[in-house]
């Protein structure tokens, strides 16, 4: 299950967040390493710090924290430093009607890797082909898009996305740092995420 709704995004500094990798690593007698990659792609972890909420920012989170249930059930959140796309190839034209997923491209030497967005951000997408701008419907859920681009066009896209996360716990603690001059306390919340690679 997953809800397609966003967590606040009024981190504070502090909250930590990025790319896992799981590599097995196997010593050989010679002392050389082998290192074999155990996935094909990376999962995102956080450690989100919202900082001296405000009431109304502290129900948020104990709300999406009560009705996801814990860690059972998924939703968005906008990753800081990685959440946007521009001109990333995906497809050539072929004069039919096609749907293809979104994806971002990460590219170092003569590596890559194709990491899928499925959790573009509505209003923000836009597909073109040959570098003009091409109609295309986009499923904001899944990311993807279908489209038809004449035969040989190079079609790409740009716009923001989001990523599918869930709690990493089943508990949520909130620590009084202060007292607001309204009344009340500013509370603080560290929170765990988890990419969900089920969504």
């Amino acid at each position: 299950m997953f809800v397609e709704q966003r967590l606040l995004d009024c981190v504070t500094y502090g909250t930590m967040g990025g790319p896992s990798w799981v590599t097995r690593k196997v010593g050989l007698r010679s002392g050389i390493v082998r290192r074999n990659p155990m996935r094909t792609r990376p999962q995102y972890r956080f450690q989100v710090l919202y900082r001296n909420l405000r009431q109304e920012h502290h129900a948020e989170v104990l709300r999406a924290f009560n009705a996801c249930m814990g860690c059972a059930i998924g939703f968005r959140i906008k990753d800081w430093s990685d959440y946007a796309a521009r001109n990333e190839f995906i497809a050539m034209g072929t004069g039919a009607e096609q749907v293809v997923q979104l994806a971002k491209v990460y590219a170092f030497g003569d590596r890559a890797i194709s990491r899928p967005i499925r959790k573009p951000v509505a209003g923000t997408v836009l597909v073109t082909a040959d570098g003009a701008a091409l109609p295309a419907a986009v499923n904001y859920s899944t990311g993807a898009v279908t489209f038809t681009a004449e035969l040989g066009d190079v079609v790409r896209w740009s716009g923001e996305f989001d990523v599918p996360v869930c709690f990493s716990d089943d508990e949520l603690g909130f620590s009084i740092d202060d007292q607001s001059p309204q009344g009340g306390y500013f509370l603080t919340a560290d929170v765990s995420l988890e990419e969900d690679l089920s969504a």
